[in-house]
């Protein structure tokens, strides 16, 4: 029985457990530090060189798409997100209602402005600027359209691969929408979006079994999306990608942890952890509750948490 889950589990309770009893027992909270026009620039520069790195690693290569295709969607999403006139339209009139297939409607009758001719552009509209109304039956249609495009399924990927081609569409999408999100937040000039490579680069695997040992899970008592423990993770690909195994398991192979279903995409999930490392809070540090997040933040963790509640309950999410 391999016992090093549950220990890594246990460790990371035992230390939520000690921060909060500790604030609770004691009233510490700890004070954020002063800001100032230097730590202003700092923070403004990191946050620059991080949103400059995910937008070159889009266009780039990824797990199993290729840099067209990641490319292509990832323009779609970084154009469409809070701009498609089709889009707003469809949201303000709430449409389509409750139990429709909304991944059929957003294809066939919202009118959206395109930026590109990728196959799955609708689906980067629906994913950065329809959060609510993402689903497992949402899911599994993005599945399809990405069988579609390989000829119907009839190729060399299993179900697995064009799963995790699925979550690898969908992180990506999810780094564009976080990019605008924060620009605007932060009334930050949004970068231009880089060109793409020429000619294309394929994508660094060619199915999930060179990357992983094992296949995709599902715990649907827990959630529905399937999810990839880090476990299964070929040891040679993190080394030879230069991936931080104990950053990439920091919740466990538990599947409500918040990169279980990215981590499915590996090396795109990668690339978001090292943007959330500069964005919100050290991947090393989330398990501190009350530590401020670095040298060059403003707010505490505390205040961090209640910025980040208050956005996540302003985009409800179910993907």
């Amino acid at each position: 029985m391999n016992l090093a889950p549950i220990i890594s589990r246990l460790r990371l309770m035992a230390t939520l457990l000690w921060d909060v009893l500790h604030n609770l027992c004691t009233g510490y909270y700890q004070k954020e530090v002063p800001t100032s026009p230097q730590r202003t620039a700092v923070r403004k520069k990191n946050c620059q060189e991080s949103i400059k790195q995910v937008l070159q690693s889009v266009v780039g290569p990824g797990d199993l798409l290729s840099s067209d295709i990641r490319a292509d969607f990832a323009a779609e999403a970084y154009a469409a997100w809070g701009d498609c006139p089709g889009c707003i339209k469809a949201k303000l009139a709430e449409l389509p209602s409750n139990g429709e297939n909304f991944a059929k409607f957003n294809e066939e009758e919202i009118e959206h402005t395109f930026v590109t001719d990728s196959p799955f552009r609708d689906i980067a509209h629906a994913i950065v600027n329809r959060q609510q109304k993402m689903d497992e039956r949402f899911f599994n249609t993005v599945v399809e359209r990405v069988k579609h495009f390989h000829g119907n399924g009839s190729s060399d990927y299993s179900e697995d691969d064009f799963k995790v081609m699925a979550i690898e569409l969908n992180t990506i999408a999810g780094l564009m929408a976080g990019i605008r999100a924060f620009c605007a937040a932060s009334n930050m000039e949004v970068p231009a979006f880089p060109a793409k490579p020429v000619p294309s680069v394929p994508a660094h695997f060619k199915t999930m079994s060179d990357f992983a040992k094992g296949s995709l899970q599902t715990n649907k008592s827990v959630a529905w999306g399937p999810y990839l423990p880090t476990d299964q993770l070929r040891e040679e690909v993190t080394k030879n990608f230069d991936v931080d195994r104990s950053l990439m398991r920091f919740a466990g192979d538990n599947p409500t942890g918040p990169t279980s279903k990215a981590s499915a995409a590996p090396l795109t999930c990668w690339e978001f952890l090292k943007w959330k490392d500069v964005m919100y809070a050290p991947t090393k540090d989330v398990t501190r509750f009350l530590r401020v997040p670095g040298t060059d933040r403003t707010l505490t963790r505390g205040q961090l948490e209640i910025a980040a509640a208050e956005y996540t309950g302003g985009k409800a999410c179910s993907f």
